[in-house]
């Protein structure tokens, strides 16, 4: 075999790995972005694997949708700007830059604004698709099977000047729940009695501070702690005005845009208002989940 021959084989199979890179690269790119998706709505991956539709999910190359009758689907398509409403019974497929109709009615189109499709482009980053390692760069936590703080969350920004506690699990016995400013000086302190803590007036919280706190044990140690910022007054009147409103005549693609909106600022106790309006919750990794549907006995 010559040089010549040698080197053209060797260009070949360079040529067909640059391409099954470049292939899986495009099956893996985001094409277009859920809205809203009635209960009924599925989804099949190109593994064969079927999940419910939900709100915020990418959808990819290969990607299969099913609508039965009656049930609505609203999705963004990426690379197009504009927004696409089917109603089932329908049959779709993601193909390499749009949402292919394979059989049902023709969907409806509007327009999406830019300053929504930044919103989905900055929530893109922020959530890709692979989920993140546990966040332990900044501040590894002690695991406490006893107590977890579930509000505020951790890092969480407040549009309220009056922080409430909320925590699951058992409470240390005379344990104290201790406040720090943003410069590490004490600011307040008190026992912890109640798994539902509301600080009193005296606390005096402002606009625009930050604060760390932990929860201490009577003999030492910390059992569990976190940080969190006071919104300035304009950032938090400027959120709460834009509230998008639970009403049956409200599209549910609006308030997905507002809890997006909140969820990114980390006003985390707005925004899971939003989505548990939606029957949906956001996890930390922004993944979404359906809530189940709570029994009437």
């Amino acid at each position: 075999m010559n040089k010549q021959w040698v080197w053209c084989l060797g260009a070949v199979w360079l040529a067909l790995g640059h391409w099954a890179v470049v292939g899986v690269a495009a099956a893996s790119t985001p094409v277009a972005f859920v809205m809203a998706a009635d209960p009924g709505v599925f989804i099949t991956n190109p593994k064969g694997q079927r999940y419910s539709a939900l709100p915020t999910q990418r959808l990819s190359q290969g990607h299969l949708v099913t609508l039965p009758k009656g049930q609505r689907f609203s999705v963004v398509v990426l690379g197009k700007g504009h927004r696409r409403v089917y109603t089932g019974p329908a049959q779709l497929r993601v193909i390499a830059d749009t949402v292919r109709l394979l059989k049902g009615p023709a969907a409806s189109v509007f327009p999406v604004d830019r300053s929504d499709r930044d919103l989905i482009d900055q929530w893109l980053v922020q959530y890709p698709r692979k989920r993140p390692q546990a966040e332990t760069a900044d501040k590894p936590q002690e695991e406490s099977p006893t107590l977890k703080a579930v509000a505020p969350r951790d890092g969480a920004m407040l549009l309220t000047r009056n922080p409430e506690f909320r925590f699951e699990g058992q409470l240390p016995r005379e344990g104290t729940l201790m406040l720090f400013d943003g410069r590490g000086k004490r600011f307040w302190v008190q026992p912890l009695e109640d798994k539902w803590v509301t600080l009193p007036p005296a606390a005096d919280f402002q606009w625009g501070q930050q604060f760390t706190w932990e929860v201490r044990r009577l003999t030492g140690g910390r059992v569990v702690w976190g940080a969190f910022t006071i919104a300035s007054e304009e950032t938090a009147r400027a959120l709460l005005a834009a509230r998008v409103p639970d009403l049956p005549g409200v599209l549910p693609e609006s308030r997905v845009f507002y809890g997006m909106r909140l969820h990114l600022a980390k006003a985390y106790k707005e925004a899971d208002e939003v989505w548990q309006s939606l029957a949906i919750s956001m996890d930390e990794a922004g993944q979404p989940h359906r809530l189940k549907a709570r029994s009437s006995n």
